[in-house]
C-alpha cells in the first residue's frame, strides 16, 4: 500500500492544485492520495478564508474522484502545522503503509528550514515536483545527491528516504492571482471548479483585497 501527502494551504484550490494531483496519483500507484489543507502554515502568513470554508472547497472540487481524498488533521491543529508530525500520526495508523510526500521544488530549495527534515525523510520519500521558476539550493542538491546515492532512485521500492523528481503537467495558475481578481470583480472562471467558484460567491470570499 502506498499512501500519498500533498500539503498546502488551497486559498482556494484550483486546477494548478488538482491536475498535479491527479497525475501523482496515477503515477505512484497510490492507494489514496491525500490533500492536506493547513489550519496555521508554518512558512507563511494567515489564509485569506477560515479554515471551514478552505476545506469545503477542497471536498467539492474533489467531488468522487478516485484515490483523491481529503485529510483535515492539519487543519484541525491550533499551531502552525509541521509535517514530520502529520508522518507520525499517519505511520502510526497505517504502519504498514509506504509514504509518498509531495512538495514543490521551491519548498525542497528550502527544507533545511522545516522542522525536524531529517525525521521527514525517515518516516516517508519525497517527490519533489519540478516547477519551471524553482532551482534547487545549494543544499536540496546536495541532499539529493546523497540520498539518491544511498538509497537508490527507485521510490516505488523503498520505504522511506528515497527523494524522486517528478515531472506533471504545469498550469500557470495562482491562488495568490485568484483572489485578486475577485477582489477587483474579474472573471476566475475556468481556473477552479465550478462548485468551487458558486461556493467563493455565494459566501463573499476574497471580496476584499488580498
Amino acid at each position: 500500500m502506498r499512501i500519498g501527502l500533498f500539503g498546502g494551504t488551497f486559498d482556494p484550490v484550483h486546477y494548478g492544485h488538482l491536475r498535479p494531483a491527479v497525475e501523482m496519483a496515477e503515477r505512484y500507484a497510490l492507494s489514496t492520495l491525500y490533500m492536506l489543507p493547513n489550519h496555521r502554515p508554518a512558512h507563511r502568513g494567515p489564509a485569506a478564508a477560515s479554515t471551514d470554508s478552505r476545506i469545503d472547497m477542497l471536498e467539492m472540487a474533489l467531488g468522487d474522484a478516485p484515490h483523491l481524498a481529503v485529510d483535515g488533521r492539519e487543519a484541525l491543529r491550533d499551531r502552525p502545522s509541521y509535517t514530520v508530525d502529520t508522518l507520525r500520526e499517519v505511520h502510526a495508523e497505517q504502519p504498514e503503509a509506504t509514504l509518498l510526500f509531495f512538495m514543490g521544488m521551491d519548498a525542497f530549495a528550502a527544507f533545511d528550514t522545516w522542522h525536524d527534515w531529517e525525521g521527514v525523510l525517515a518516516l516517508a520519500n519525497l517527490v519533489i515536483v519540478n516547477r519551471p521558476e524553482a532551482e534547487h539550493s545549494d543544499f536540496s542538491a546536495g541532499l539529493l545527491a546523497r540520498q539518491q546515492a544511498n538509497c537508490g532512485p527507485d521510490i516505488v521500492t523503498g520505504n522511506s528516504g528515497v527523494i524522486e523528481i517528478c515531472d506533471v503537467t504545469q498550469l500557470a495558475i495562482s491562488a495568490t492571482d485568484i483572489r485578486r481578481r475577485i477582489a477587483r470583480n474579474l472573471s476566475v472562471r475556468f481556473l477552479l471548479p465550478e462548485p468551487v467558484l458558486e461556493y467563493i460567491g455565494q459566501n463573499s470570499l476574497y471580496r476584499e483585497s488580498q
